[in-house]
Parts: C-alpha cells; sequence; structure tokens
C-alpha cells in the first residue's frame, strides 16, 4: 500500500461526511416543529425522542445525498458548483458510497425505530420519496418542487410523531406552502444564473422561465402569510400566537429582496445556506424560534 493511498484511506470517512452534506441538515430543525409547537420543549423525553428522529432525519437526508452523487457523478463533473464533490472529483470510490448510504440509511430508520413506528415508517416514506426525486422526479416540471414541498412536510410530520402530539394542519400546511416558496425562489436563481442556457445537470430549467417563476411565486407568497395567520387563530394553542406573524412577514420579504436586489446568483443556492449568508434573515428566523418558545412554553 503506498502512502498516497493509505492517506486516502484514513480520509475516507471525512469524504464521506463530506458527500452527506452536513451544512444542509439545517433543514431537519423543521422535525422539532412536533415538539416546539405542541409546548412540551420542557418535556425531557420529548424533546429526547424529537431529538433523535431529527438526527434520523439528518441521517437519512445524508444517505440520499450519497445514493444522488453516485448517480449524477458525470453531469457534476460538467457543473464548476458540483465539480468539487467528492465523487465527481474522483476522491471517494463510488462502491464505498454506495456502502456508507446502506449503513446510514439503515442506521436512520433503526434509530428512528428506537423511538416508535410511526416516525421510523415516516422516515422510510421520506427516504423513498428522496430517492424517487433523485431518480428523475427532480426532472419533472412542477413535480420537482412539489415533491421538495411534500419532504419539508414529511419532516414536521415525522416529529409529531416523535413526540405523540396533536398538531394542527395549518401547521403542517403552512411548512409545505413555505417550501414551497423557498424552492420556486431557488429555482427562479438558477434561471436567472443559467441566463436561458441549456442546463445538462438540471434540465427541468429547460421549462421553467423568469416570468413563469415570478407568476408561481405570487401565488404561493401571500398563501403562505395567510395560512401561518389563520394558524395563528385556530390552530395554535395560544391566540398570543398571532404576535410572531411579523417575524414571517419580514422573511418572507428579505428573501424576496435577496432575490430581486442581492446576489441573484446567490439565490441558486440551498436555503440553509441563504439563511447562514444573510445575517438579518438568520437573526429573524432566531427571534421567530424565540418567541414561538415563549409563547408555546407559557400558553
Amino acid at each position: 500500500m503506498t502512502a498516497t493511498t493509505g492517506i486516502t484511506r484514513r480520509r475516507l470517512p471525512l469524504l464521506v461526511v463530506q458527500t452527506m452534506r452536513p451544512r444542509q441538515w439545517i433543514k431537519n430543525s423543521f422535525v422539532l416543529a412536533g415538539v416546539l409547537f405542541s409546548g412540551r420543549l420542557d418535556d425531557a423525553d420529548a424533546l429526547g425522542n424529537a431529538v433523535l428522529v431529527t438526527i434520523a432525519f439528518c441521517l437519512a437526508s445524508g444517505a440520499s445525498y450519497l445514493l444522488n452523487d453516485t448517480r449524477d457523478a458525470e453531469t457534476d463533473r460538467l457543473n464548476p458548483r458540483t465539480a468539487t464533490r467528492p465523487i465527481a472529483r474522483g476522491d471517494l470510490p463510488v462502491n464505498m458510497a454506495y456502502a456508507a448510504a446502506v449503513v446510514t440509511l439503515l442506521a436512520a430508520v433503526g434509530l428512528a425505530m428506537s423511538v416508535n413506528a410511526a416516525s421510523a415508517a415516516v422516515v422510510a416514506v421520506f427516504l423513498g420519496l428522496q430517492l424517487g426525486y433523485s431518480m428523475g422526479l427532480k426532472h419533472v416540471l412542477f413535480v420537482d418542487v412539489m415533491v421538495i414541498a411534500a419532504l419539508f412536510v414529511l419532516r414536521a410530520f415525522g416529529g409529531v410523531m416523535a413526540v405523540d402530539a396533536e398538531i394542527s394542519p395549518w401547521l403542517l400546511l403552512v411548512t409545505g406552502l413555505l417550501a414551497l416558496f423557498l424552492a420556486l425562489s431557488k429555482r427562479r436563481g438558477e434561471a436567472v444564473a443559467i441566463g436561458g442556457q441549456s442546463n445538462p445537470q438540471r434540465p427541468v430549467l429547460d421549462f421553467y422561465s423568469v416570468s413563469l417563476l415570478d407568476e408561481l411565486i405570487g401565488v404561493v407568497t401571500p398563501s403562505v402569510v395567510v395560512v401561518y395567520a389563520l394558524y395563528t387563530v385556530l390552530g395554535a394553542r395560544t391566540d398570543t400566537m398571532l404576535a410572531t406573524l411579523p417575524f414571517v412577514l419580514y422573511g418572507i420579504f428579505r428573501v424576496l429582496f435577496l432575490m430581486h436586489h442581492r446576489d441573484r446568483a446567490g439565490m441558486t443556492e440551498e436555503v440553509d445556506a441563504l439563511v447562514y449568508r444573510d445575517a438579518p434573515l438568520l437573526v429573524c428566523v432566531v427571534l421567530w424560534g424565540v418567541a414561538c418558545a415563549v409563547i408555546t412554553l407559557t400558553a
């Protein structure tokens, strides 16, 4: 075994973790919605179960990224933004990626099962839908963004199952609409970035236009606000939750501002990167979370 081979093998665990994209696991914080909005943050057992299922979703997400990158390695090499991924650049062997994906997938389902069977079932459905997205649904017009929204709803629903809580359907609905808004915003950024050129990595962009996406965003945006307002009045544990509406409005306004006036290419990034990069948006999300926690705990 050469020195180079030895170094490569020692780096394999790091390469696997890198391919699992831990920075994007912030999306799995939606799993905590169940324990947050049920007012059980002070319940150690419920909080522990919610955290375990959140970790399970992080592992499930990581497994899906491993499988996705093995499938898309050739097209990833054609895009400067994805050509540096470990599998695309040839540092992580495909067989190792597949093996890591299987182990991670089993760990995700097993960890969720340690909480309850319902959570494990939701994680399994999540994995199936993620796999379907990677294998072709991401190339189907409108279906691609609807699947992304459904994945966020499954995260939230998995969190509800983890703590065996009763959560208003309004909350699950606003989760899906918000995810749809962010997915459409991301597609718009991608459409602006390629400037009408063909995109071999994401062929669905050949069908989306900036004007079409603006119309779709114009439909979804007020829906998010209205449904969230209805949740605070009709579905929340207390009407005081209405006080969190300004944070939602500001967050949406900020994303729209970034979309139209700041670093348009940046909107091609995932929502996690957008939150990390924009301090006002990050502060808004944190303040919204703190406000929701305080209100539900004192209700």
